[in-house]
């Protein structure tokens, strides 16, 4: 009897002792795999690690080894296929995670990718590899997604665009630009709520992209909530002091607004700031001439004719402050100028509203007035919110002798605008009877 115990005692550490050595051949198999892997010979390795597969098939490190092996030589499939195998045995392997996505993302299968990294983040919370990898799929996500969302917005498939935006966020939810491109679709779309919604969403995560300040002013000036339009604009220049299109902006805002001495200073600024800036003397002069000095709107716009003589609207601008001066054959020679730039323009853009818009004003200018009539008539049958065509129409109804006319385009351009003394003080202008 004694002796049977000892038997089967012995059997029983024979056992464990050739379970254990069983088990080591297992390793030692994937180590020899790791070694011929490392010095490139992958016919042996992946010999070995299947070697240590059919020792013990839940060798978590073997299929990661034959993982890697495929994605060296770019069989993603297999690859794929053995990673998911070495998680599904040991879910908190880090690497295999890391890997996988990384096949996804050279595919292109940024949602695919994402998730499997999310899932990895819930089993490593700690790994900043994984942290990394999510981060930066994230941004190749977005860079991928932003360029065919442009595309679909020029295209004027704006929802399409939209919703491509939107499903990155669904994975990537703190990418600022994401929120801010969201925010210009839907201004783009009128849709202001939504456009508010997501330019705010940007600015809590990162508090000093001035960028969306800036398109938050145009929202409230388009809901004409006037003081936070102002409010706005003024903090995209606390953010960078030194960015002359900030203070041109908050300028234009309060000249559309015909606050011109408040507006003075910001255009100056804009001007000191990049003083080649067609664009900003530009609006320096329209200022002064706005504001009625217009010894100073003539110098900041010749500065302009000599920088671009051929500017929109420039020769009309001119011509306006010259008829006001009364310096006639001056004004004559600046609408003229204006018509001869504009029917050069419009070989190549002929449907274009704001050159067909400066044209009929300078034909009137310079005396073409029925012809400009039938250019500005057309523009507000097809524009009938434009207010600049209304404003330029009133003026050709008026060198006709159409003064009903005139003061009805007025008061329908009065409906279109933020600030409205100017259009006042042309309306009273008219009622007190034909200029002579």
């Amino acid at each position: 009897m004694k002796k049977a115990i000892e038997y089967s005692l012995f059997l029983v550490l024979l056992a464990i002792f050739a379970y254990s050595a069983w088990g080591k051949l297992g390793a030692f198999f994937c180590n020899q795999g790791n070694y011929y892997f490392e010095h490139r010979d992958y016919k042996k390795a992946e010999a070995a690690y299947r070697n240590s597969l059919r020792i013990n098939p839940k060798a978590w490190m073997a299929h990661l080894g034959l993982a890697d092996l495929y994605l060296e030589s770019k069989d993603y499939q297999t690859s794929a296929r053995e990673y998911k195998k070495a998680l599904g045995i040991n879910p908190l392997c880090a690497r295999a995670y890391d890997s996988l996505a990384r096949i996804y993302h050279e595919e292109g299968n940024y949602a695919e990718a994402l998730r499997i990294l999310l899932q990895g983040q819930k089993e490593n919370p700690s790994d900043e590899r994984i942290k990394e990898s999510f981060k930066n799929c994230c941004d190749t996500y977005f860079a991928g997604a932003l360029g065919t969302s442009a595309g679909l917005h020029l295209a004027q498939k704006n929802k399409e665009a939209i919703s491509i935006l939107e499903n990155v966020l669904l994975f990537c939810p703190g990418n600022v630009l994401a929120y801010y491109t969201l925010g210009y679709y839907y201004l783009s779309g009128q849709d202001y709520n939504n456009a508010e919604i997501n330019l705010n969403k940007s600015i809590t995560i990162d508090p000093q992209f001035r960028h969306a300040y800036r398109l938050l002013s145009d929202i409230y000036f388009r809901k004409r909530d006037i003081e936070k339009a102002v409010f706005y604009a003024q903090k995209t220049i606390s953010l960078d002091s030194d960015d002359a299109s900030s203070y041109n902006e908050l300028g234009l805002l309060l000249m559309r607004l015909e606050r011109y001495r408040e507006a003075l200073p910001y255009l100056q600024k804009a001007v000191s700031l990049a003083p080649d800036n067609v664009d900003y003397i530009y609006s320096l002069g329209s200022v002064y001439r706005d504001d009625k000095m217009f010894n100073q709107a003539i110098l900041e716009y010749n500065k302009v004719r000599v920088l671009k003589n051929d500017y929109p609207n420039l020769h009309n601008d001119l011509a306006d402050i010259y008829v006001n001066l009364g310096r006639g054959e001056q004004a004559l020679a600046e609408y003229r100028q204006e018509a001869k730039y504009c029917r050069e323009k419009l070989k190549n853009s002929p449907a274009d509203p704001a050159l067909l818009n400066n044209y009929a004003y300078a034909l009137n200018g310079a005396g073409e007035s029925s012809r400009a009539r039938e250019i500005a008539e057309g523009l507000v049958s097809t524009y009938p919110r434009y207010r600049q065509a209304r404003l330029t129409i009133s003026k050709i109804y008026e060198k006709m002798d159409k003064h009903d006319l005139a003061l009805n385009s007025l008061e329908k351009a009065k409906q279109l605008s933020s600030g409205k003394s100017f259009i006042d003080n042309e309306i009273s202008r008219l009622n007190k009877g034909p200029k002579l």
